[in-house]
């Protein structure tokens, strides 16, 4: 072999080694590229979470959105109300911390069987949660799809399936497409369910004055102690409260929830707040709930509005035989005490901006007319006898009534 033909043969093994080193690490590429998607963040390590002060859904049914305003979240499509933070703020960290379970290759004429078609494009679109930061510049987007299910052997389900994941579309890029172990169950493009639903509470009752649009329902009922038994005014000699629905009138409010706010666009006419019932609420601890209770709705709930107002003292009365050593102790309890109520005032003062919807049963104890508390007293004599009643036919002349009961014999002649 010449020193020709040797340098070619240098030649062509470096050619082919060099092309295989060539494969090899695109092989290897490829390869670190799947299993960084298998695992991978959702969204990417540079998702700006922190930045986000809007967030937008829309879906075939309706398009909703929640915003931050001084620092505070709130769902626009109820009059800028309290959203719940906790909720935002759950859902938000598993939008950043979700992974990739399965990447999927999904043809557009696909994109219909995973519910992954766009809102508006049909009954197979998707949910599409919409990121925006300051200047209302988006941030990016999140398709959700279907949920993909797994059958179920726990009882609680009933043995049938049950949500393990779902399938989701990042930024509208048909090839980011994946399925992932969350399923996303609290997304819901309606404005009531992302309400902060914390409310008044009305404790330590004194008294209760309840005036109907009819005065003849009216009814008040008050007590002398936190302890002690509500009574109500105006008892006739033949009346009673009834003890069977006098207990709830100790609780009336003392942990009432809402279900919606009311559209502020609503008419008193159409609440029926025109000539609603009056609801007075008095305190042991000085604060008087004003309320006022309109006409249901298609859904039993009730419209309610509720002005708060305390009288909080600003000074410790001492106590005759308080002795020095007990002062700085039950001052302490004072500032604290005052403290608390200042704040529940604060707190409980805001509900006046707004009406809110109520189910039946959070109002039941109020909106009931005055006779439904009455019980009467029986009087000796007037209770009816226990059993089936016996009524005697009249007597007739001649007409021996043993015989009607004894058996019947016939001569024989």
């Amino acid at each position: 072999m010449n020193s020709k033909q040797l340098i070619k043969l240098l030649i062509i093994f470096v050619c082919i080694g060099g092309i295989g080193a060539f494969l090899v690490t695109q092989s290897n590429r490829s390869w670190s590229e799947g299993e960084q998607g298998i695992g991978g963040l959702l969204m990417g390590e540079d998702f700006p979470l922190n930045e986000i002060s809007k967030l937008v859904f829309k879906s075939k049914d309706g398009e909703m959105s929640l915003s931050k305003v001084d620092d505070t979240w709130r769902v626009q499509d109820r009059g800028n109300y309290a959203a719940d933070f906790g909720k935002i703020r759950e859902l938000l960290l598993s939008v950043a911390e979700t992974k990739v379970l399965r990447p999927m290759k999904v043809g557009e004429s696909q994109l219909g069987r995973l519910e992954l078609l766009a809102p508006g494009e049909g009954e197979k679109s998707g949910t599409l949660m919409s990121f925006y930061g300051e200047a209302d510049k988006e941030l990016g987007s999140l398709l959700l799809g279907k949920q993909s299910m797994r059958q179920s052997e726990s009882s609680s389900f009933g043995g049938g399936e049950m949500p393990d994941g779902r399938y989701l579309m990042v930024n509208g890029d048909v090839g980011s497409i994946s399925q992932v172990s969350e399923a996303f169950t609290s997304v819901e493009v309606e404005p009531k369910s992302w309400l902060d639903k914390s409310f008044f509470k009305v404790e330590k009752l004194k008294s209760v004055s309840v005036t109907h649009p009819d005065p003849i329902h009216s009814w008040r009922v008050s007590r002398e102690s936190e302890t002690g038994e509500m009574v109500l005014d105006g008892l006739g000699e033949k009346e009673e409260l009834d003890s069977s629905r006098s207990y709830s009138l100790k609780n009336m409010l003392s942990s009432p929830s809402f279900n919606d706010v009311v559209d502020a666009t609503a008419t008193a006419d159409t609440l029926g707040m025109v000539a609603p019932i009056k609801v007075v609420m008095d305190t042991f601890e000085a604060f008087v709930y004003d309320i006022e209770i309109g006409k249901p709705n298609e859904e039993e709930e009730y419209p309610m509005k509720v002005k708060v107002s305390a009288v909080i003292p600003e000074e410790r009365t001492p106590g005759t035989d308080e002795k020095d050593e007990d002062k700085e102790a039950l001052d302490k309890e004072f500032a604290e005490s005052v403290q608390g109520k200042t704040e529940k005032l604060g707190s409980e003062s805001s509900f006046e901006e707004h009406a809110f919807w109520v189910s039946k049963w959070t109002v039941d104890a109020l909106i009931k007319h005055r006779s439904e508390y009455i019980k009467a007293i029986e009087e000796e004599g007037d209770a009816a006898p226990a059993g089936d009643a016996i009524i005697a036919p009249p007597a007739l002349p001649g007409l021996n009534l043993e015989s009607l009961t004894s058996p019947l014999k016939l001569d024989a002649e």
